[in-house]
C-alpha cells in the first residue's frame, strides 16, 4: 500500500556518522550550476556509516545518488527525500594481481586515468574525458573515443536498501550503451576492472593527445554537462541537431552550444527549466526533420515544482 503524505511525514532521519544536511542547495554541486535543494543531503563517513544509514531509513523514502554533477540536470523544485554522495573513503584504489585493481565509486574517472598512467597501466585513458565519477561511469557504462566502461570492468559490489552487500559479474548486470541493467535500490560502492600492462609515458601522451582533442571540441570550460543526447543507432546527435536547425538554438540563457551542437550551455543564470525546455525542443526539431527520437543521456532529476516534504526531523 503506497504510504500517504502524513504518513511519510513522521519519517525520522536516521544517526549517522557522516555529514547530513537538511534542505541543501545542490546546483553548486553540478557543472550547470542549477536546480534546487535536497530536502535531505548525505554524505556516509564510510561503508558502515551507509549500511547503517539504509538499514534504518524508511524504505518508502526515495534515494537519489549523485556523482559529480557532470551529468546531471536538477530541476528546479529540488529533491524530495534523501540525496546520497559517496567521497573520501569510497574513492580508493586497491591494486590486486593481473593488472587488476578496485576502484572506488565516489573516485574521479580524470583522476583515476592519471593515476592508472603512473602506475604503467593502460585502457581507461578514455577516462581522462569523462568527468564523473566510477560510481557514475558504471551505472550509465560511460564511454568516449570509441572505448567504454564496459570493456574493461569485470565486477562490482553494491549496498540494498537493507544494507546488504551484494556482488555481480560485468555479465549479470548487463551493459549496453549508455546504460545497465543495474536495480534501481542498489548503490554502487565499488567497481573491479583490468587493465594491461603498458608504459607510463605513452599512456600520458594519449590522455594528453585525448585532452587537447576535448578542448577544442568540446565547450568544457563553460557552465555545461556532457553529452546532452544519445547517438542513436549509426548516426550522430550532433549533426541530426544541427541539420535541424538548432545551431545556436537559445531558450533564456540556455543555448546550443556554438563548438559542439550535442551540448547545452549555460550563458548565465539559465535555470533547469530553461535547459529542460531547450532540450524539448531540440527533440521535436529533430523528430520532424528525420524522424528520430533523441533519447536524454543526461539524467534528468527532481521536481519542477518545490519537492514535497517527506522528514519531520
Amino acid at each position: 500500500m503506497k504510504a500517504t503524505s502524513k504518513e511519510l511525514i513522521k519519517n525520522k532521519i536516521p544517526k549517522v556518522k557522516g555529514i547530513i544536511k537538511k534542505n541543501y542547495n545542490l546546483s553548486k554541486l553540478t557543472w550547470f550550476k542549477v536546480g534546487g535543494n535536497a530536502e535531505l543531503y548525505f554524505v556516509p563517513r564510510d561503508k558502515e556509516d551507509l549500511i547503517n544509514f539504509l538499514k534504518n531509513l524508511d524504505k518508502k523514502i526515495p534515494i537519489q545518488i549523485l556523482g559529480a554533477g557532470s551529468n546531471t540536470l536538477i530541476r528546479d523544485g529540488g529533491i524530495s527525500g534523501v540525496t546520497l554522495k559517496l567521497t573520501k573513503s569510497f574513492c580508493e584504489i586497491i591494486y590486486l594481481r593481473n593488472q587488476k585493481f578496485i576502484a572506488g565509486a565516489g573516485l574521479s574517472c580524470v583522476k583515476l586515468a592519471r593515476t592508472l598512467a603512473n602506475k604503467n597501466l593502460k585502457g581507461l585513458e578514455f577516462f581522462s574525458g569523462i568527468p564523473g565519477t566510477v560510481g557514475g561511469a558504471i551505472k550509465m557504462n560511460a564511454g568516449a573515443y570509441g572505448s567504454q566502461t564496459s570493456d574493461y570492468l569485470e565486477k562490482i559490489t553494491t549496498v540494498d536498501r537493507n544494507g546488504k552487500i551484494k556482488e555481480y559479474s560485468k555479465n549479470e548486470i548487463k551493459m549496453t550503451y549508455r546504460n545497465s541493467g543495474i536495480k534501481k535500490n542498489d548503490t554502487i560502492i565499488q567497481g573491479i576492472f583490468k587493465c594491461e600492462r603498458g608504459d607510463a609515458y605513452t599512456i600520458k601522451e594519449k590522455i594528453k593527445k585525448l585532452n587537447e582533442l576535448r578542448k577544442t571540441t568540446q565547450p568544457i570550460s563553460l557552465k555545461t554537462s556532457g553529452s546532452t543526447f544519445k547517438n542513436p543507432l549509426k548516426l550522430k546527435a550532433w549533426k541530426l541537431i544541427k541539420d535541424s536547425g538548432c545551431a545556436n538554438l537559445r531558450i533564456g540563457d540556455a543555448k546550443v552550444s556554438s563548438l559542439h551542437c550535442n551540448f547545452i550551455e549555460n550563458k548565465g543564470l539559465a535555470n533547469a527549466q530553461d535547459i529542460e525546455e531547450l532540450g524539448k525542443t531540440i527533440i521535436s526539431k529533430v523528430k520532424k526533420n528525420f524522424g528520430i527520437k533523441l533519447t536524454w543521456e543526461i539524467k534528468i532529476i527532481g521536481s519542477k515544482k518545490k519537492y514535497r516534504r517527506l522528514f519531520n526531523g
